[in-house]
């Protein structure tokens, strides 16, 4: 497993410095080998699922150890958030986020760190639910 992980972060890592035009060419041949793929991937990934996750967009700043950054998710759960994929956060780094959403009556504050980096997004895991994403 780390062995797949490291080439995902690798992978990640390349493409993310690319510009807009780099990134589009290799596109449709991934998304051809995407679509045969799919099926298995996407259900072997939802059942490690704790929580259930909802398409959402919330507005989040992240603060790590001497950097902060905005960003909104991608979806959201009590148990975690994934997150755009503009920038390169290293796995397991600690991070404090408050989200900000018209459902939320106060800003929605929690802790948590990195567990996933690849193309899709930053999946962040809070080191205890938030009651509080249930809501939107």
């Amino acid at each position: 497993m780390k062995k797949k992980d490291d080439i995902r972060n690798r992978l990640f890592k390349v493409t993310s410095d690319f510009r807009k035009s780099q990134k589009e060419k290799p596109l449709p041949s991934m998304e051809q080998w995407e679509h045969k793929t799919a099926d298995e991937h996407y259900s072997k990934s939802f059942e490690k699922r704790e929580y259930v996750r909802k398409d959402v967009s919330v507005y989040g700043i992240f603060e790590t150890a001497g950097s902060q950054f905005r960003a909104s998710t991608k979806n959201v759960s009590i148990g975690g958030v994934l997150i755009d994929p503009d920038m390169h956060i290293d796995l397991n780094k600690y991070l404090f986020m408050t989200f900000f959403h018209r459902k939320f009556n106060i800003p929605v504050r929690a802790d948590g760190r990195v567990v996933r980096v690849d193309p899709a997004g930053v999946g962040i895991q809070f080191n205890q639910t938030v009651p509080g994403m249930a809501s939107v």
